[in-house]
């Protein structure tokens, strides 16, 4: 009953497989199946919103109880920060250019971040900011563009991207101050949003590549910070991007376009064990683990008409039967 509730889902029929998946729910108590249906039919957690829809909320980064975005706000857009356990937002940029894509420190006491210079050719240039003292310093200067940087565990280096060598986008790392700067890959693809592993010795990224029959597809893949031992995590048609490990180095979650729209999928360090975390309709992005890993904040929407926001999950606090079950039941409403 189960599989054919499956079959009928996967070819879109979801009232065909109403009736199986009722029967499965109300005859069995095994939880691995209740969880799978949770997750063929809907969200398999409960999300909470953390910002006010007022505002439109993009780029995610937490450490140390708090939680680091870009927000549109003045026509321009600003780094925020934001105390979890308060909710209490404070803005950190008041530039009249685009700052974005922050990332905090392990101790939750800086702050990297890109921000749009306006000369000649525009470009994008890496800032580190001093939570406590709120200064900036730029760590990178040239004519191209350099984004989506991030930390590693120690604070010692800094991982991001830069078009440096030509059209692709690669991987670098450099020193915290800046210093050392050194691309790590050169695989042909256009590489972006790297992720340190909390042990510091592996980088993971997306890697975008254009196929003739297939268009634009991203793969999450991971390399040494040595710049060795490149390999691919997945291997599909879709867009996954954004990867970012667990606390305890054993898992990536990443956003994905696998099923139509884009969802939030976790899987082993290795590619094994890959398992969609949201399914619905609407936007999730940007995923990255709370810092006790039990849970997972993301970029993301409930409903068409609200602003992007950030969300939190908690894999600890998964739909129950009876709600799946009411979930179900609605669809012949």
């Amino acid at each position: 009953q189960l599989a054919l509730g499956e079959v009928y889902m996967a070819v879109g029929q979801p009232r065909l497989a109403q009736g199986f998946f009722l029967k499965v729910l109300r005859q069995s108590e095994r939880e691995d199946w209740v969880q799978k249906i949770s997750r063929l039919t809907g969200d398999p957690y409960k999300a909470t919103r953390l910002t006010p829809d007022y505002v439109q909320v993009f780029d995610l980064s937490t450490a140390a109880g708090r939680v680091a975005f870009t927000a549109f706000v003045d026509d321009n857009n600003e780094i925020y920060v934001m105390d979890i356990e308060e909710k209490k937002e404070k803005r950190l940029t008041f530039n009249d250019t685009s700052d974005y894509t922050p990332a905090l420190s392990y101790d939750g006491k800086k702050v990297v971040y890109v921000s749009l210079i306006r000369w000649r050719n525009s470009n994008d240039e890496i800032f580190l900011m001093d939570l406590e003292k709120e200064t900036a310093v730029r760590l990178t200067s040239n004519t191209v563009t350099d984004g989506n940087p991030t930390f590693s565990a120690d604070g010692k280096w800094i991982a991001f991207e830069s078009t440096r060598t030509g059209a692709n986008s690669e991987i670098y790392i450099m020193d915290v101050d800046g210093k050392n700067q050194k691309q790590l890959t050169d695989t042909g693809t256009n590489n972006h949003s790297p992720a340190f592993s909390p042990d510091g010795k592996h980088i993971a990224f997306a890697a975008y590549a254009i196929d003739a029959a297939y268009g634009v597809s991203s793969q999450i893949c991971m390399i040494d910070v040595n710049g060795e031992n490149f390999r691919k995590l997945t291997d599909d048609e879709a867009l996954n991007a954004n990867p970012s490990f667990s606390p305890d180095g054993k898992q990536i979650v990443f956003d994905s376009y696998r099923d139509g729209d884009a969802e939030i999928v976790i899987m082993d360090t290795d590619g094994k064990n890959q398992t969609q975390l949201t399914n619905n309709e609407y936007i999730n992005i940007d995923p990255v683990f709370t810092p006790d890993g039990k849970g997972i904040f993301f970029i993301g929407q409930q409903d068409r008409s609200e602003n992007l926001g950030v969300y939190m999950m908690d894999l600890e606090a998964p739909f129950g039967k009876e709600e799946i079950i009411k979930r179900i039941e609605a669809w012949t409403e």
